[in-house]
């Protein structure tokens, strides 16, 4: 499975230093974004979101697709109800969903076992109704 500091690596692999520098020596979650960042606020909401949606206790506890992509939404409507969403922040946010798309479907093609602990929050708790 994938890390949570394994997945940021890869987005910035694929989006580039500018908007996702990784600060490799960092352990919190939202450090882990360099105050370099273009979107600094906004990339690093984005890491404590996935880390926390993911139930990570440390930087190397895997991620899985979809609560991360829930995560990423999330802070795409709480930005845009609180009208602070340009669409420029708007296309990034969409940038990371499909970054994420493509490193942890890529993952799922190798490891075709679904987990209980792989479902977001929101569907654990539908689970039990």
């Amino acid at each position: 499975m994938t890390s949570f500091y394994n997945l940021l690596v890869s987005l910035e692999e694929k989006l580039g230093r500018v908007l996702l520098p990784v600060d490799h020596k960092a352990v919190e979650p939202a450090r882990l974004i360099s105050s370099s960042a273009a979107f600094l606020e906004l990339t690093r909401s984005v890491a404590s979101e996935i880390y926390l949606e993911n139930a990570c206790k440390t930087k190397n506890d895997p991620v899985t697709l979809y609560p991360t992509l829930d995560a990423i939404g999330r802070i795409k409507k709480d930005h845009r109800s609180l009208e602070v969403l340009d669409l420029v922040a708007a296309d990034f946010l969409e940038q990371i969903g499909a970054a994420v798309i493509q490193v942890l479907t890529h993952e799922a093609c190798h490891n075709s076992k679904l987990t209980p602990s792989s479902r977001s929050r929101s569907q654990r708790g539908f689970a039990r109704t």
